[in-house]
């Protein structure tokens, strides 16, 4: 039998174990204060875990500790709803575009916001559906907006934006008029030539018997070499797409080159000023001399308006004509058009950077204090200024590092409806200059992608202004001769 342990030594063991205790607490706290169960939704118990912190490298050695990101949930949510800002006024007050969430129901959300529906789509560039719906009377769209973010019936939603032509007032040509043999369509007054639909792609084609006329030389001619390079390349075969407003299709300079027309606003098909000078720029074939006068034209009507020049254009025909034109096998889509960032348009160009389209946008004609204007400022487009006969900067031109390069842009001969020809200003015509240039490359290179072109343009320009890439001309102005000669054979690259 072991003996007894002697009565005195216990309080000094219970001392021993106390300490013990105590210290094995201090050690174990730390971790149990980062686990401590909190009060959570539903009551539940939720564990909060301290995020993790980087570590240094040790010195002389390697660091094969690995950060692990946040989880999904801890992400900041993008914000569902676009509402516009209190300046903000380029938008349809009384409309509404917003895409549902899954099994929502749409006449719920309607009779929630007091909206009835105009329209629904599917977009398959942006890969939404979307309600275009018409808000009541006394309906505030920034209050319906800011609801519709809290809604979990919306997945997305936003205003109707509107956009703007670029293109200043254009000037007659002097000494030129149109008579009855230019047989072309007066654009005051509506075609008679055949819209096509989606469901009609057929091309439309014109043959009537024109006179010559003499007209002022062009100075884009010479300027961008399109001469020379016309030896090597015209876009025969490359499908070129005009966003824009009516195109004249029976005008001399266009006759056969638009193979596929789609009135987004409202059929008619009614040719426009704006439009007929940017495909004249591409395309044109008779007395002019276009950029690209084999290219075959897509033209989707998303802009009207009855003035001569100026037009406007809302996001969903914009969205409309964009996904047609893909449709129609387009591989180059100009936008000679600037207005409020769209996130609807964003999702579209990045759809059609991904395809393998090459899109090109005006830069904008807001001027030297203007902020950036969109499709121009989008990262997934060839932004496009314009310059003078002399290369000087076209004074309202928008400013930005988003800019890209420089075509002509001032003063610049084209056609117009009925037969007419008029000198016009703008970052749009430069815009449509630069989508010809595109063509002809594409015609050599059919494989080239959007950076793949950007590059080229870039590398082949003429530096302007400060030496380099700058705000004003970007990396420079264009030169045809020279930027065909980038897709060429070495043993063909000189005419």
């Amino acid at each position: 039998m072991l003996p007894a342990l002697p009565r005195h030594r216990f309080p000094r063991l219970r001392r021993v174990a106390g300490v013990g205790l105590f210290a094995l607490g201090l050690a174990l706290a730390p971790g149990l204060a980062s686990a401590q169960p909190v009060s959570g939704p539903y009551d539940e118990p939720v564990r909060r875990v301290a995020a993790p912190t980087e570590t240094q490298p040790p010195v002389g050695g390697l660091n094969r500790s690995m950060r692990v990101p946040p989880g999904a949930w801890m992400q900041p949510r993008q914000a569902r709803s676009l509402v516009p800002a209190p300046e903000e006024t380029r938008f349809v007050p009384d409309e509404v575009l917003f895409e549902l969430a899954p099994n929502a129901d749409a006449e719920t959300v309607l009779r929630r916001y007091g909206a009835t529906v105009i329209a629904r789509q599917r977009f398959e560039l942006a890969g939404v559906t979307i309600i275009r719906a018409k808000l009541e009377a006394g309906r505030d769209l920034r209050a319906v907006l800011t609801q519709m973010g809290d809604d979990d019936s919306i997945a997305g939603a936003q205003p109707n934006f509107l956009f703007d032509l670029q293109q200043d007032a254009s000037k007659p040509v002097s000494g030129v008029s149109a008579g009855s043999s230019t047989a072309s369509s007066d654009a005051h007054s509506q075609s008679t030539l055949p819209t096509l639909r989606l469901s009609d792609p057929t091309p439309v084609t014109r043959s009537p018997i024109t006179t010559r006329r003499v007209l002022p030389p062009q100075y884009v001619v010479g300027k961008l070499h399109l001469s020379e390079a016309h030896k090597l390349a015209q876009g025969r075969g490359v499908r070129v797409a005009l966003i824009d407003s009516g195109v004249d299709m029976e005008h001399p300079e266009l006759r056969g080159s638009v193979v596929g027309y789609l009135d987004a606003i409202d059929g008619q098909a009614t040719p426009h000023a704006h439009g007929t000078s940017m495909a004249t720029a591409i395309a044109a074939h008779g007395e002019l001399e276009g950029m690209a006068p084999a290219a075959r034209l897509l033209v989707g009507r998303a802009f009207g308006g009855q003035q001569a020049t100026s037009a406007n254009g809302k996001s969903f025909q914009i969205m409309t004509a964009l996904d047609w034109v893909v449709q129609q096998r387009a591989k180059i889509i100009n936008l000679s058009f600037a207005g409020p960032q769209d996130r609807l348009l964003s999702k579209a160009l990045i759809g059609a950077k991904e395809r393998g389209l090459i899109v090109v946008a005006a830069a904008g004609n807001g001027g030297a204090k203007s902020g950036p204007l969109y499709p121009g400022a989008d990262p997934n487009v060839i932004a496009v200024t314009a310059t003078d006969a002399e290369d000087k900067i076209f004074p309202d031109a928008n400013r930005g590092g988003y800019i890209a390069v420089a075509a002509p842009g001032v003063d610049v001969l084209t056609a117009e409806p009925a037969g007419r020809y008029a000198f016009t200003s703008g970052t749009s015509i430069a815009a449509a200059h630069v989508s010809g240039l595109v063509a002809l490359l594409v015609e050599k290179q059919p494989d080239l992608d959007l950076a793949s072109a950007r590059k080229i343009l870039a590398d082949s320009a003429v530096d302007l202004g400060p030496k380099g890439r700058d705000p004003f001309f970007g990396a420079g102005r264009v030169d045809a001769q020279a930027a065909v000669a980038r897709v060429m054979p070495v043993a063909t690259a000189q005419p």
